[in-house]
């Protein structure tokens, strides 16, 4: 799988530590490389390409688009480490019959050198916000490391918001460069808040109107006024936003930040028309397979077969369901709200402000 990053690379490097924890501030430089995975899991890095031209990184991603594969483009969230990434793509991939070009940016909460900013080494993964139950918990050092590398990881995503900018323009150009290729991209939990910074540049809003789906899945994000600049992305077909109250990773995340997340609950300033569907799964993810990540199934657990379709056709640049040949209700168990601008995976939310 390709694999690009606004992260240092060491030049000669073949395993995922390669792409380090450092970056350059505020710079569109980005790298990119071959990832596979041998038969005992090991992954290894080729064909790397430190700080590409935009010519070197098209060659790269245009014999993929012109493949005639459905192409999806994926950015992780919170502390995913490049292996992390890697291994999210796959799994992308084995379930949903995609090619996955991902996107590894430092989100482990390491600082611009790649130094932690508390002590310690880094610990758990995208779900260690989750064990963050109360306010009173912050006054304890394990936690307080944890809200302190989540709140790096947002500076981060601000200080690389022009090297996101550019992946998404350069995926667009070799999309108009390949007619006839299907291209959607998928943004998860903090990785909803890196493209809110980034959607605000030059190029970001016109190259993902090249993109046919993009998918916010439990945006780690502020739901108030998100309308804002969750308007200003018109793809081909829809934006889909999912969410549920039960996420413990972002309750944990409100209790640091102090705002409601996107991925719990959209709060009252929805928007609705045919470009926007928002997706309950509020009683669905935590029974099958957990409350953040519920869009790949964990290990030894499945997706119900309505979530499987619905992501599926979402990640392959499909429509959620055609009006004209279906009912909503063949893809959401719970059908949808009057107006099509909420479905319901498992419950009717009659309040979807938030909690």
């Amino acid at each position: 799988m390709l694999i690009f990053t606004n992260r240092t690379v060491e030049a000669n490097g073949t395993s995922p530590s390669a792409f380090t924890r450092s970056y350059p501030l505020f710079s569109d430089a980005l790298s990119c490389a071959q990832a596979t995975r041998n038969s005992a899991g090991k992954w290894k890095l080729s064909a790397l390409r430190k700080e590409v031209s935009d010519a070197d990184a098209l060659a790269a991603l245009q014999p993929l688009l012109a493949s005639g594969q459905r192409v999806l483009i994926y950015v992780h969230g919170n502390n995913n480490d490049p292996q992390d990434c890697m291994v999210r793509c796959a799994d992308l991939e084995r379930y949903y019959g995609v090619q996955v070009v991902g996107f590894s940016w430092p989100s482990e909460g390491a600082l611009p050198d790649g130094a932690f900013p508390s002590p310690g080494a880094r610990t758990g993964d995208e779900e260690a916000l989750g064990e963050i139950a109360s306010p009173v918990q912050l006054q304890e050092t394990a936690i307080q490391r944890k809200a302190t590398r989540y709140a790096q990881a947002k500076t981060n995503a601000h200080q690389g918001k022009e090297a996101l900018e550019r992946f998404l323009r350069l995926v667009a150009t070799a999309r108009l460069l390949s007619p006839g290729s299907r291209v959607s991209a998928a943004f998860h939990s903090l990785g909803c808040h890196y493209l809110h910074y980034a959607v605000d540049l030059g190029d970001a809003e016109s190259s993902l109107a090249a993109f046919h789906n993009v998918a916010l899945l439990a945006g780690c994000t502020g739901a108030t006024k998100h309308a804002g600049w969750v308007q200003q992305i018109h793809p081909v077909l829809k934006v889909f936003i999912t969410y549920t109250k039960a996420d413990s990773v972002l309750f944990g995340a409100r209790i640091v930040d102090g705002d409601t997340k996107l991925g719990t609950a959209p709060g009252p300033d929805r928007l609705s028309g045919p470009k926007y569907r928002y997706i309950d799964f509020e009683n669905a993810a935590p029974r099958t397979i957990g409350a953040h990540q519920y869009f790949v199934p964990k290990e030894g657990k499945r997706l119900s077969k309505a979530a499987r379709l619905l992501f599926s056709r979402m990640f392959r640049s499909e429509l959620d369901f055609e009006g004209d040949r279906e009912q909503a209700r063949q893809v959401y168990p719970l059908g949808c709200s009057a107006d099509g601008s909420v479905c319901y995976m498992a419950w009717v939310d009659t309040d979807p402000s938030g909690p």
